[in-house]
């Protein structure tokens, strides 16, 4: 068998060898603009189904070597139309003017590991975020930028603080007890988004009431790492259809991002200078009108007590300053046809509105493309960043130390800024003062992370009728992670415990190492008929090492920790690897016709079998009509279907061991006790990846001339195999097993439209709207109900609670029996625990506009919301404090809406569940190009200059009383979100700058 495949790897050579002799043509030509007609730079010259190409230099010529006979020549650049023409044999001069792709109709779209189609012939909805859309105006993180432009995506901020924290879900809610988040997909390989907490509960304790996990520490998600400037192109793969190709990790979806690379010609310098600054969107406290209310409120003599001043605010004094941010961007790319190269630089400084707060993040990228000879191509990426997140203290809290906890009871009016003598005052009505926290408090997460991949390809054969490619990559993704915080004595809160000063250090060490080989073969042989058959082998690791000490009682000025007296160690190491198989065939058929069948085989460390191999099968198919009249330009139908998995988390197939113990003064370890003397979790099922089958159906149409575009896809989506948890017996030992069972369905539709109004030489006009929206139902749970963790505080307080028949996002809590009566297990004035609100929104949509007229562009996003019922804690806690803005003090539930609504919320949790309804203004950017006669006067170096005043969420339209209805209290959780306790307070920013090219 070895000498067969030898002997046919050989043929095949030779076959590609005798193509590249037929090579003794030279075609010249030129490429231009068919608007502006000026010469489209490094748009790619090739030969259809080979690696014969070349790249358009800077006064628009190229020179390609092609077969003597008639040959087909290929010619694309991102945004715009491609142009393929025959070139008789013995004609060596071709000239060709490139119409603009404003509305992507053309692009390429990822279908497999190795391989790509036309969006004009694409079976599957994958929605495409192009750079100019990424970086309309500046972003903390790639999250940020995308939100409101992708139909299908509901992207949410776990706090207002500067930096990541941002949470993605892709059509809805896919698993109740595994991951949530999509993969990320960088040039090729894996990246790590994990969120490391900054162990900041050993501090404020929020974890010590019904939630175990360190879900509320306001951590940062690691995407944020990336620098949004270096982004080319955003692929989201919402689908099972289409995210099959990443087996047992994609059932939330896939982002692909590929950075931008070199061009050929003359090095262009692109450099981008912005300065901004962020304010406060948003106020909670009372606005007390006299001193009579004051007193009503807080008791008699209060407001002479503190200087009553009607103009003062704690929460305009603690986060109301505008400090200034700056971006500083730099990209240089140049190279020949052999060589290409992309470097660039990225200093970015963003303050916070509070003390002590802000996200700075330094970067550098290069990225080379090198032939080495005309068969074989390496492409080269590395990227170095350094981010230091300053989060300060926001979210939920059980010892008051958290600024809008201790805020909730504190009046508006308290002057707790710092006095002459250096001194913070103390709160007189809570246990910390809010400005002295965050003043003195440090918070600091430090992250050096290293990324490197390496792509190869060998052309092994390619002949008119045949090629093979063999593609090869690998890839690591380094990181460390320091977060360092620091409460000194000196906190008013600090002695409470007799223990004053905590200092908490954490180290963190992930490495992910990807690694793959594919085979990918292209059979033309002409008659409108192309089959490509990849397939291929992966490999990928992830270890995940974190080390955190604890030391209270510090001496005084002293903040290492080593410097105190009580000190706890904790230590988690993580490693998980993953093997993965697959093979895909497409078929295109007249260019029209496309279809599509591959399957996955994946096995991982994360089940029970780590041996065992799962299999993920996908099949797709569409066929677009053309016309040469009438309102369509183009119509295609197209329907596909795949399965992808949810891997179990680590250690859910194991008994932890937690700590350790002495037994007859001998060290070991123990099960952590769940309840007397059993252990709290054992799990002795086949533990395996939840399962998820999703078909799709949809329609895709052109219209006048490339000048409109609408899709519509319509899906459903099935999930098994979830995780669970149950109940054991006591006799057992233990308490709780992990194990597969129950079933969730999940139905959607998604849809996009694009037009362009008006388009002359002038004025330029593109508008673009997206919509979605999708139900889910608990179809099979093998459990009695639950409450999941990290999903909420409970019936009393809110939570989400899954239920066979209910929708997995129901938030559920106590309802009064006396409104529900001939409920089951209730009594006359008792409660009972029901459905007191829907999470997930009635719909999204979004508008966006980009209008140009001469040099001057106005572009603008409203990201539009309806319902989503949010669990409003923190306004509990406002009016717990009398500190409501809609108090009115007369102590009669009658007259005051804030007693009315706490006599109430133990019985009727309604009163709490508010609609996240918004319309946000998620982006506006007005930018004025300078004319090239004032550029050339300017300086002779000089190619381009831009003007540019942009602005984020300047503009929040809601009737929602909390911080902010995009907020959630628990991070990236499957179901455990829209939960409002004391986040960081909701923010804008506005940016000015100018852009440079060279």
């Amino acid at each position: 068998m070895r000498s067969r495949i030898v002997l046919f790897v050989a043929l095949l050579t030779g076959l590609g060898a005798t193509s590249l002799a037929a090579q003794a043509r030279v075609v010249t030509g030129r490429v231009m603009d068919a608007v502006t007609g000026e010469p489209v730079v490094g748009a790619e010259v090739s030969v259809p189904n080979t690696n014969i190409r070349t790249f358009v230099a800077d006064d628009g010529t190229f020179r390609l070597g092609i077969p003597t006979e008639a040959a087909q020549i290929l010619i694309r650049r991102i945004g715009y139309k491609r142009y393929l023409i025959t070139v008789p044999a013995g004609q060596n001069a071709v000239d060709a003017q490139l119409e603009r792709d404003i509305l992507q109709l053309e692009e390429v779209v990822v279908t497999g590991v190795a391989t790509g189609i036309e969006r004009r012939n694409l079976a599957n909805a994958v929605a495409t975020v192009s750079s100019d859309d990424v970086g309309r105006v500046p972003a903390a993180s790639v999250e940020q930028a995308i939100a409101g432009k992708v139909a299908g995506a509901d992207i949410q901020s776990n706090s207002g603080a500067p930096g990541g924290g941002i949470q993605v879900r892709l059509r809805g809610v896919t698993s109740i007890n595994a991951d949530a988040q999509p993969i990320y997909v960088v040039d090729g390989i894996i990246l790590s988004d994990v969120a490391i907490p900054s162990n900041i509960n050993d501090v404020t304790d929020a974890t010590g009431g019904s939630n175990p996990a360190l879900t509320q520490d306001n951590q940062v998600n690691r995407i944020a790492d990336l620098n949004p400037n270096d982004i080319q192109s955003i692929e989201i793969l919402k689908g099972a259809s289409a995210s099959a190709i990443y087996g047992s990790k994609a059932s939330n979806g896939v982002i692909i991002i590929r950075t931008k690379r070199g061009r050929v010609g003359r090095p262009q310098i692109n450099f981008s200078q912005q300065l901004g600054f962020r304010d406060l969107a948003n106020t909670l406290t009372h606005e007390f009108g006299d001193a009579t209310e004051v007193d009503q409120a807080f008791g008699a003599g209060t407001a002479a007590q503190y200087n009553f001043d009607p103009n003062r605010s704690w929460e305009q004094d603690l986060a109301g300053s505008n400090p200034l941010s700056f971006e500083s961007s730099l990209g240089i790319s140049g190279g020949n046809e052999d060589t290409q190269y992309f470097v660039s630089g990225l200093y970015r400084d963003e303050e916070g509105i509070m003390p002590n707060t802000g996200f700075d993040k330094q970067a550098l990228r290069l990225n080379l493309d090198q032939a080495l000879g005309d068969r074989l191509q390496v492409q080269v990426s590395t990227n170095l960043i350094r981010t230091l997140a300053r989060r300060g203290i926001s979210n939920n809290d059980n010892t008051g130390t958290s600024p809008w906890f201790a805020g909730a009871s504190t009046p508006r009016f308290l002057d707790l800024n710092r006095q002459a003598d250096g001194t913070f005052p103390d709160n007189p009505f809570e246990r910390s003062n809010p400005i002295q926290t965050v003043s003195l408090l440090q918070n600091d997460e430090e992250v050096w992370r290293l990324i490197g991949s390496v792509r190869v390809e060998f052309d092994a054969v390619r002949s008119a009728q045949h090629y093979l490619r063999l593609i090869g990559s690998a890839g690591a993704d380094r990181f460390s992670q320091k977060n360092e915080l620091l409460f000194p004595p000196e906190l008013q809160f600090e002695d409470d415990d007799g223990l004053p000063g905590t200092s908490l250090l954490s180290n963190t060490d992930n490495e992910n190492l990807n690694l793959s080989g594919n085979i990918v073969y292209t059979y033309a042989p002409g008659s409108g008929l192309s089959a490509t058959t990849s397939a291929g082998v992966q490999f990928d690791t992830r270890d995940l090492n974190t080390s955190r000490v604890t030391t209270r009682n510090l001496l005084s000025g002293q903040s290492n920790i080593t410097q105190g007296s009580v000190v706890a160690v904790d230590e988690n190491r993580q490693r998980v690897e993953d093997l993965g198989f697959y093979v895909q065939e497409e078929l295109l058929i007249n260019d029209r016709l496309l279809l599509t069948a591959g399957v996955r085989a994946d096995q991982t460390s994360s089940n029970t079998r780590d041996d065992k191999l799962f299999f993920y099968p996908k099949a797709a198919a569409s066929y677009r009509f053309d016309f040469e009249r009438g309102i369509f330009d183009g119509l295609k139908f197209r329907a596909a279907y795949g399965e992808s998995g949810n891997q179990p988390f680590f250690g859910q197939k194991f008994s932890p061991l937690d700590g350790t113990t002495n037994i007859e003064s001998i060290l070991g370890f123990q099960v952590p006790p769940g309840g007397g003397l059993l252990g709290s979790k054992v799990v002795v099922s086949d533990i395996q990846p939840e399962r998820q089958r999703e078909f799709e159906v949809g329609l895709d149409a052109s219209l006048a001339d490339g000048r409109g575009s609408v899709e519509a896809t319509f899906y459903t989506r099935r999930v098994s195999d979830l995780l669970l948890d149950r109940q054991l017996a006591p006799s057992t030992g233990f308490i709780q097993e992990t194990f597969n069972g129950g079933k969730l369905r999940v139905n959607g539709v998604e849809a996009a439209i694009s037009i362009v109004p008006i388009q002359t030489a002038e004025v330029n006009w593109v508008f673009r709207s997206t919509f979605n929206l999708n139900r889910s139902k608990v179809t099979e749970l093998p459990v009695p109900s639950f409450f999941p963790n990290n999903a909420g505080f409970g019936p009393n307080f809110g939570n989400f609670r899954i239920e066979e028949g209910k929708s997995a996002t129901q938030l559920a809590g106590n309802l009064p029996c006396d409104e529900f009566p001939g409920t089951e297990g209730c009594v006359a004035g008792g409660t009972f625990i029901g459905q007191v609100g829907e999470a997930n929104p009635d719909f999204r949509a979004s508008f966006t506009n980009d209008i140009s007229w001469k040099n001057l562009n106005l572009f603008f996003l409203w990201d539009w919301q309806q319902g989503g019922d949010i669990v409003n804690l923190t306004r509990l806690l406002f009016d717990a404090g009398s500190n409501s803005k809609d108090c009115t003090y007369t102590g009669d539930p009658a007259t005051d809406p804030c007693i009315a609504r706490l006599s109430t919320f133990s019985t009727d949790l309604r009163v709490y569940i508010e609609e996240g309804t918004y319309l946000k203004l998620r982006e506006i950017t007005l930018s004025y190009d300078l004319p090239q006669s004032t550029v050339s006067a300017l300086w002779g170096a000089l190619r381009s200059a831009r003007l540019k005043a942009s602005a984020r969420n300047w503009i929040t339209i809601t009737d929602y009383t909390g911080m902010d209805p995009e907020v959630s209290n628990f991070g990236n959780q499957a179901v455990g979100r829209n939960i409002d306790v004391a986040p960081y307070p909701r923010t804008r920013s506005f940016w000015f700058g100018f852009e440079l090219g060279f």
